[in-house]
């Protein structure tokens, strides 16, 4: 097989929405369940899943939306990771999944912004961004798989850019702290769904 086959098979799907980036975070871990199990554990994935009562401090205080808590209904995928205002960007079944929201989420009171799957990647709003967020499980021959969670944010206005970069870096432990701890909670869900 020539490297052109190659490219497609390897191409990752949130670099079709995201392609050019101003900070990204990505952390993976290897784990010995199978990726269908991964796959399944990352739809499955709710708020209650998160064993570190910290971890659910960091996500309730990323501004879940109020109805969510006050009506009781269990919190799925989207509300978890960016507070009711993300969509679906697009999906590679048993494989990725990408998740994507627009605004200005860096100020005090975040501002979001309409977005379609179509309209994402062009996303120029003079003081907004985006941001869009990866799930990618790679089956392995020898262990299982490797689960790999991606975060991409991109913001086209310059003057907005510096206000996002002092956002990031004061957000960044907490962001790789939520994110490590979305990794354990798949693999303890993953290998729960593996049989033994």
């Amino acid at each position: 097989m020539n490297g052109e086959g190659t490219d497609v098979v390897n191409a990752r799907l949130i670099d079709r929405f995201a392609p050019r980036a101003d900070f990204i975070l990505a952390e993976e871990l290897l784990l010995s369940a199978a990726a269908t199990a991964a796959y399944r554990a990352i739809g499955e994935l709710r708020d209650a899943d998160l064993e570190s009562p910290v971890i659910r401090l960091l996500f309730r205080a990323r501004d879940l939306p109020g109805y969510v808590r006050s009506h009781g209904h269990v919190t799925d995928l989207g509300e978890i990771l960016l507070g009711g205002k993300g969509i679906l960007l697009g999906e590679r079944p048993g494989r990725e999944i990408v998740l994507g929201a627009a605004g200005r989420f860096w100020s005090p009171v975040p501002e979001w912004y309409e977005v379609t799957p179509e309209t994402f990647r062009d996303f120029a709003h003079a003081r907004g961004g985006t941001i869009a967020m990866a799930f990618l499980v790679d089956p392995l021959a020898e262990i299982g798989c490797r689960v790999t969670i991606e975060t991409r944010i991109t913001v086209a206005d310059p003057a907005a850019r510096r206000t996002a970069s002092l956002y990031w870096r004061s957000i960044r432990p907490a962001a790789w702290l939520t994110t490590r701890g979305l990794l354990a909670a798949i693999a303890a869900r993953a290998t729960a769904l593996t049989p033994s």
